[in-house]
């Protein structure tokens, strides 16, 4: 009787490790909300980036986005003044190039692209391959429904925010909300997710609304029009060949 007592005891004991053991990591969360916003294969996707300041919309721009199952990005303006530019993003860096200029030029991620939208917004959504993840503890909610709190500190120093604080929903762990900070710890940017919409047999979020937390009257939407597979030549994502059409 005693024997099975303490057996009985041992496996409630261990029935809370094996629970911790089943959930989730937080990098884990971290990847399943990437895939909200990015693909591992190579996409073709067309954007619309819309300016609003006071709650009134402003100008509207096209781009065209190529994305690498890597991560590496190249976004050319399709319409409006800057019509033809284009921003290319590797884990070498950012470039940015004019038509009819001899060569690309260098720039940090945190250039505008538009509005409240800087090139990293576009150019780089894999937060898992560049961002450490853990859990805030305890519960919170994100308006008015229940959220887990993710706290991203960037393992590469090429990252334009330092940290990240990303709400996604449980079980699912779809992005709802995230803050973005700067290495002095103040509050620069926010972001808020749509909920996500079938499209190409999987869930993808169509809209992200960037707001300015300092200028608080401005705010861009981004709006993903369309996304599909395509095979993109890796020559596309040299700063040398910007020059060149695509």
């Amino acid at each position: 009787m005693i024997r099975i007592r303490h057996l009985a005891a041992a496996l409630v004991a261990c029935a809370p490790l094996v629970h911790a053991a089943d959930a989730p990591t937080a990098q884990a969360m971290l990847a399943r909300a990437d895939a909200y916003r990015s693909t591992a294969a190579d996409t073709q996707t067309n954007i619309q980036i819309t300016n609003e300041v006071g709650g009134q919309s402003g100008d509207a721009t096209r781009y065209l986005v190529y994305t690498r199952g890597n991560g590496d990005t190249l976004a050319l303006t399709r319409s409006g003044e800057n019509d033809g530019q284009k921003y290319l993003a590797t884990t070498r860096g950012h470039w940015f190039y004019v038509p009819n200029t001899r060569s690309a030029v260098r720039i940090n991620g945190m250039q505008r692209l538009q509005g409240e939208v800087v090139i990293s917004d576009i150019t780089r959504t894999h937060w898992a391959d560049s961002y450490h993840a853990s859990a805030a503890p305890g519960a919170t909610t994100i308006a008015g429904k229940p959220a887990t709190e993710l706290d991203l500190t960037a393992t590469d120093p090429d990252n334009v925010y330092p940290t990240i604080k990303l709400w996604i929903t449980p079980d699912t762990d779809v992005p709802v909300r995230a803050q973005f900070f700067l290495a002095s710890g103040l509050l620069f940017r926010s972001a808020d997710f749509s909920a996500p919409v079938d499209a190409n047999g999987r869930k993808v979020i169509r809209k992200i609304t960037y707001r300015n937390e300092i200028e608080k009257q401005r705010a861009s939407v981004v709006d993903i029009l369309d996304g599909q597979p395509r095979k993109i030549p890796s020559g596309w994502f040299n700063p040398d060949t910007l020059a060149d059409g695509q």
